[in-house]
């Protein structure tokens, strides 16, 4: 007995020792999640970075998380000398709050430091480069937030002026707050400006605004007046360009109850104002491009020309039983400046946001189906709708595999990298004009 209880303090002492071993070579979650050190042809700028901030000198690369650029060390031709320079965003150990900005430029084959600024969050978000002021050299506009207060984001737009002869000058152009933003020739003028959003609280109340920044003089400035959008949206999720001579911006925001719109932006000359038309002034709300799906705004037919997808109101029923829920359909429409706040529709269709497949519709069909998902197998099912909007008969299923499979009976199957949907056709959805053909055609992933 004695020897057995020996032998299992042993293997207890043996486990703890090598759990002990482990622990000691594992990394913090913030040494793990740092960025690698570069090598090869980032080595040398690297030991030229750690030189000028200072041998011995603790501190952590911060990479951007959003943009084009992902890195520490971006490299970009900031003076325009048809040479690289260097921007490295780093926080020194003990400031943490605080992401500082390095510049270094390639002078002789060797990387000199030329400047060392203090950033304006403690995270740097994205970085991007625009020639805002035409005269060939690009300025930097820069994201910055606070860790943990992500949704709090401040913008800021920089020139650097890199001499051959004197010091480099690090400019503050403009600083505000704001909730998106992106670059484009919104008023045609063949000069860049930033299409900026932003919400301001007034009497405890929020206001969303949109507003063009346009370079003047020496700096940033307001450009016309702003545009009101929807109080309730939060998020500001995807902002698309539609080229053209007035063009086009499309902001899909996420409102407060779980749906979705799409605010729709484009410049007044006349009136040297941004115009949003389907943002009601008095009420400071968009019901016009509504919709409860998780969806985008997207050019489906890659025509050029944006579609918006909104909720289509004949669509949807009540589900009778609890495992149902009732899918409406959804309308793709287009807009321009020609009927500021008109909707055209352009096609229907059922989404299925929960397994990313769409299934077009001919317009004849937007008031003569209803669609219900099974919560529990998520199979989609098709039913004709009759005179008093009650459901009809079953026209076919639509059954999604992730895996490439399929159901072991169905009657058409669409797929698409591994992808697949499935489903069977009945004779009241033949009836209906549907084919197996028309419905394998129609499915697109996405």
């Amino acid at each position: 007995m004695k020897k057995r209880v020996t032998l299992i303090g042993v293997a207890i002492l043996l486990l703890l020792g090598a759990f002990l071993l482990i622990m000691t070579r594992m990394h913090s979650p913030e040494e793990a999640l740092a960025p690698p050190d570069p090598n090869g042809e980032l080595r040398q700028l690297q030991q030229a970075f750690e030189a000028s901030v200072g041998s011995g000198t603790e501190y952590k690369l911060q990479y951007p998380d959003e943009g084009e650029y992902r890195s520490a060390y971006v490299l970009y031709d900031i003076d325009g000398d048809e040479d690289q320079e260097a921007m490295v965003f780093y926080t020194k150990t003990g400031d943490e709050s605080n992401v500082r900005l390095h510049v270094l430029d390639e002078q002789d084959s060797d990387w000199v430091s030329v400047l060392d600024e203090s950033g304006y969050g403690s995270k740097i978000d994205s970085v991007a480069f625009s020639d805002l002021n035409a005269d060939g050299v690009a300025e930097v506009i820069l994201s910055w937030s606070l860790q943990g207060a992500e949704s709090s984001r401040t913008m800021t737009v920089h020139a650097i002026d890199l001499p051959e002869e004197g010091k480099a000058s690090f400019t503050n152009l403009a600083n505000m707050p704001y909730k998106a933003m992106t670059v484009s020739d919104m008023d045609n003028d063949g000069s860049n400006e930033l299409l900026v959003l932003y919400s301001e609280t007034e009497q405890r109340v929020q206001h969303n605004y949109a507003q063009l920044m346009k370079y003047s003089g020496s700096k940033l400035s307001r450009y016309g007046d702003p545009a009101e959008l929807d109080n309730e949206t939060s998020v500001f999720d995807n902002i698309v360009l539609q080229e053209g001579k007035t063009p086009i911006a499309y902001v899909d925001a996420r409102k407060g109850d779980g749906s979705m719109v799409t605010e729709v932006l484009w410049w007044d000359g006349v009136n040297k104002r941004l115009r949003a038309p389907f943002s009601n002034n008095s009420t400071r709300s968009n019901l016009s491009t509504i919709r409860e799906q998780d969806l985008l705004t997207s050019d489906i037919d890659r025509d050029g020309i944006y579609e918006i997808p909104s909720t289509y109101s004949g669509s949807g029923n009540a589900s009778p039983n609890e495992q149902e829920r009732a899918v409406p359909l959804t309308v793709w429409s287009v807009t321009g400046t020609a009927d500021p706040g008109v909707l055209t529709p352009k096609a229907y269709s059922i989404v299925d946001t929960e397994s990313h497949f769409i299934l077009y519709l001919s317009a004849g069909y937007r008031e003569s189906v209803l669609v219900f998902r099974n919560t529990k197998t998520g199979v989609l099912t098709v039913y004709g709708m009759g005179d008093d909007g009650s459901r009809g008969e079953p026209l076919f299923s639509l059954v999604y595999h992730s895996d490439g499979g399929s159901a072991d009976d169905h009657t058409f199957l669409a797929e698409q990298d591994g992808r697949t949907v499935s489903g069977t056709l009945t004779s009241a959805g033949r009836d209906q004009g549907f084919t197996n053909q028309i419905i394998q055609d129609s499915i697109v992933f996405y």
